[in-house]
């Protein structure tokens, strides 16, 4: 199945392709693959991070589904 990944700041140099950027990226990924395998897939550290799945927050051991978009932000603060 296809899943569209973006990482924004600085887990955007994750990027497996290692291009960098806020651009998404299509993953091929095997069914009933969860965001948890696919943080440990790209290498992402080991650090807090916000998830969200088509814009809706989402847990890591959520399943993702053909055409899914997932977004991987840093925490970030301010006002």
């Amino acid at each position: 199945m296809k899943v569209d990944v973006v990482l924004f700041a600085h887990l955007a140099t994750f990027q497996p392709d290692g291009k960098g950027g806020r651009h998404s990226r299509a993953f091929d990924l095997a069914e009933g693959t969860i965001i948890a395998e696919v943080v440990e897939m790209i290498g992402l550290p080991d650090e807090p991070r916000v998830v969200f799945v088509n814009s809706r927050h989402a847990p890591e051991d959520q399943e993702l589904f053909e055409g899914d978009r997932l977004a991987i932000f840093p925490p970030v603060a301010g006002g």
